[in-house]
């Protein structure tokens, strides 16, 4: 071998040697914010998705609830978090889709990478079970008589969003009532407090079974809600679920994004995790890539044209 050649040889090894390994993802504990308080529809979901991904990727899969201003505090925290994959958010309908486009807020939906879409969940009205109110007619016919409150979880949150437009085509108007979570609103109602709330079944399906709350429509009839009208059947038109899911922050590797798709692919085929969904009555709705992304993306156009035609 040449002088040369030796000494190139030599100027590899080195470099080899100088340069650092590039680590294999993950290696240490992941953290997942989640933006709302816990017990909500987000937390429950996250959580049983965090534990079944433990076990497929070998590390801690921390849930972390960062709550305050109807999900913005631990949407920015993770919209300016190192893009690394160690920090990800629960993401769904209110924080990423809703929220940018009716408040000011430090980010807007392309300030994320999606990454996997876990369960859906249909809107549903309810009241009291003592509330006088007995179907949905009733009740836009006591909107009409008197001041009638209804619980929401954030005046800039997908529940007020859909609630309004229900509202609007319904012809009645309503006074909302603002908690941090879809569960906290539902303790306000079962406490008498407010007379009516838009939640999902994660938090509202309890106090059905206890025979504490009435539903009056839901998002779309099914036969986990026997007599219980569509909103199509009342005359609404549009589609009234929130969904779950995992965003990273923006320019996280790919190749970070590809193992998350694959573990949690393997994570949402788990029973245990499909039984546990079920429970708590939400629909295992999984979804990645660019199609999920491009029905988001109209979603948010939809999004930003109804705050404009609100703010006008």
């Amino acid at each position: 071998m040449t002088l040369l050649k030796l000494i190139a040889a030599g100027s590899t090894a080195l470099t080899m040697l100088a340069a650092p390994a590039l680590a294999e993802y993950p290696e240490k504990p992941i953290k997942v914010i989640v933006p709302w308080g816990a017990g909500g529809d987000s937390d429950l979901t996250t959580r049983v998705w965090a534990d079944a991904m433990e076990e497929v990727l070998g590390v801690p899969v921390a849930v972390i609830n960062k709550v305050g201003g109807t999900g913005v505090v631990g949407t920015t925290e993770v919209a300016n978090a190192k893009p690394d994959g160690y920090t990800l958010l629960n993401a769904g309908l209110s924080n990423v889709l809703v929220t940018p486009n009716f408040a000011q807020v430090p980010y807007d939906f392309d300030s994320f990478t999606p990454v996997v879409k876990l369960s859906s969940v249909p809107l549903g009205l309810l009241v009291k079970a003592d509330s006088p109110y007995q179907d949905f007619a009733g009740f836009v016919a006591g909107t009409k008589e008197q001041t009638v409150t209804q619980g929401s979880w954030g005046a800039a949150s997908s529940g007020t969003i859909l609630a309004s437009i229900i509202a609007d085509q319904a012809d009645y108007q309503v006074n909302y009532v603002h908690a941090n979570t879809t569960s906290e609103s539902m303790v306000s109602l079962i406490g008498g407090h407010i007379d009516s709330a838009v939640s999902f079944p994660p938090a509202f399906d309890p106090h059905l079974k206890s025979g504490a709350a009435r539903l009056l429509a839901v998002n779309t009839a099914s036969d986990a809600y026997p007599d219980v009208p569509s909103f199509a059947d009342l005359g609404v038109t549009g589609d009234f679920e929130g969904w779950s899911g995992i965003f990273a922050p923006k320019d996280v590797p790919q190749e970070v994004v590809d193992t998350l798709i694959e573990a949690s692919t393997k994570a949402m085929q788990d029973p245990k995790v499909i039984e546990a969904f079920a429970n708590m009555g939400a629909t295992v709705d999984y979804r990645h890539g660019q199609d999920w992304i491009d029905d988001m993306r109209q979603t948010y156009g939809i999004m930003t044209d109804a705050a404009a035609k609100m703010s006008n």
